[in-house]
């Protein structure tokens, strides 16, 4: 596995993995054009071995000059278990470090993820019953370097 930051050229496995990943209920292709324009120090990719996308993870800035957002973090259901999650939402975590007093992301509360991210780490600043809308509950965490 290869972590790297995202390339221009990367952009369709990357909307294609979100896809796959959240369904119906995904940022717009564009959006990821604006997001490598906009943060590209945040924005990582893995590949398998073989040089195949397999998940991205996203960061961005907040209103607050020191608070930072994990926006999503995706891989493809066959590497997960694998610590691939891992080590990408480390690779964007260290990215954003230097900049960060703390990190926040969003969470189904039945997504695996939100173990993943309490390893890291993370932990329950709060939860939201809506806040996708009805029947979207989300748990917002927090991270702190240090």
């Amino acid at each position: 596995m290869t972590l790297r930051p995202v390339r221009l050229a990367d952009l369709p496995a990357v909307f294609a993995i979100e896809q796959a990943v959240f369904g119906g209920h995904v940022y717009p292709d564009f959006f990821f054009r604006q997001a490598l324009e906009l943060w590209p120090d945040w924005f990582w990719l893995a590949e398998n071995g073989d040089g195949d996308i397999v998940g991205y993870a996203l960061g961005a800035p907040s209103q607050r000059p020191d608070e930072l957002w994990l926006l999503s973090l995706a891989l493809l259901p066959a590497c997960r278990g694998q610590g691939v999650g891992r080590a990408l939402a480390q690779a964007a975590l260290d990215a954003m470090r230097p900049r960060a007093r703390s990190v926040q992301l969003t969470v189904d509360p039945a997504n695996p993820a939100a173990a993943l991210y309490r390893r890291l780490g993370f932990v329950e600043a709060g939860r939201d019953d809506g806040y996708f809308g009805p029947g979207e509950p989300r748990l917002l965490m927090r991270w702190q370097p240090g």
